[in-house]
């Protein structure tokens, strides 16, 4: 499973007997986690936005998921994505939206997120 960010803070503030926690472990289980390595930027900027120690989260993170790199054809198939995406009309979906779901798509996973910016994507599985 591809993890958004959204999906990735919720992990790391939530305790381990919250529902939102365990909703999110029933959906991952076992299975392989992956993040893109953009995503370790949105994570540190949610840590200095929230005053929370970014080393330590970015240690926690890096145990538990592989890290996908961006290489040509993610950052063109996820340009793609957003072109797409806001010519649906959605104008909030970003390029790095779009990079994000892009590098799920390129290990053929699907993407799970509280992102409602993905309602419309067949690759993602959006919690309320």
């Amino acid at each position: 499973m591809f993890l958004d960010t959204s999906i990735i803070i919720d992990i790391l503030t939530h305790n381990q007997d919250s529902d939102q926690f365990k909703k999110i472990f029933s959906l991952i289980k076992d299975e392989p986690l992956y993040i893109s390595i953009i995503q370790l930027g949105e994570l540190s900027d949610w840590c200095y936005k929230n005053n929370v120690e970014v080393d330590n989260r970015i240690h926690q993170i890096k145990k538990m998921v592989t890290i996908i790199f961006l290489d040509e054809t993610i950052c063109v198939q996820g340009s793609k994505l957003k072109h797409t995406a806001r010519k649906q009309g959605n104008k909030k979906f970003s390029l790095i939206d779009g990079l994000i779901l892009a590098s799920a798509n390129s290990v053929e996973e699907k993407l799970l997120t509280k992102d409602t910016d993905f309602s419309n994507c067949s690759q993602a599985m959006v919690l309320s």
